[in-house]
């Protein structure tokens, strides 16, 4: 058996980390998560645009907004936490 005979699936979690396009995380987040996933909200995170309620909600519908934006801040990504009219 040669080595690449036993891959441990590193080269295929590198590359979907390398690649940083959309179409290739969502397929990742898709079939992971079993679900659909909002292909703009991912582009707009990967844009590096701030966080917003309305990406959030696109991503996660249930998820805390408050609790993410403390998070996110914490890790130096902008929240835009003004409220949608």
């Amino acid at each position: 058996m040669n080595a690449a005979d036993e891959s441990d699936g590193a080269d295929w979690l590198f590359d979907l980390l390398t690649d940083g396009t959309r179409d290739t995380y969502v397929a990742y987040a898709e079939d992971y998560f079993e679900r659909p996933v909002a292909r703009a909200a991912v582009a707009t995170v990967q844009s590096g645009a701030p966080l917003t309620r309305e990406t959030l909600t696109a991503l996660s519908p249930t998820a805390d907004f408050a609790a993410l934006a403390v998070r996110a801040r914490e890790l130096g990504y902008a929240v835009d936490d003004r409220p949608t009219l």
